[in-house]
């Protein structure tokens, strides 16, 4: 997995002001529990660098799609964990609202 430079992406206004990334983290941390990856806790700071990486993806994702509902976004967590662990292709998950075109998006970009 590459590494993810926080500092570089903030400093290029890709994330904006008003979402902070703890705004993402209780959404994401609690499908990630559930899913079994036992490296994120429940607080921010609790994750380790290897969750943290793969979160930043998933804010990176959800920021470029504008992800505004729920589901997209629990979409794009189980998108982002799949190409980055699995390599997995789009036909081998079924998403509620996420398409084919998104996820391409998303693999392209990650």
């Amino acid at each position: 997995m590459d590494n993810f430079d926080l500092k570089e992406y903030l400093a290029e206004n890709k994330l904006l002001k008003e979402n902070p990334l703890e705004d993402y983290w209780s959404e994401w941390a609690t499908g990630e529990i559930k899913a079994g990856n036992d490296g994120v806790g429940m607080e921010f700071e609790d994750a380790d660098s290897e969750s943290m990486g793969v979160f930043y993806k998933y804010v990176e994702a959800v920021k470029i799609l504008n992800a505004d509902s729920k589901e997209l976004r629990e979409d794009i967590a189980a998108a982002v964990s799949g190409i980055l662990y699995n390599s997995s292709n789009f036909k081998d998950y079924e998403f509620d609202v996420l398409t084919l075109d998104q996820f391409k998006t998303i693999q392209d970009t990650i």
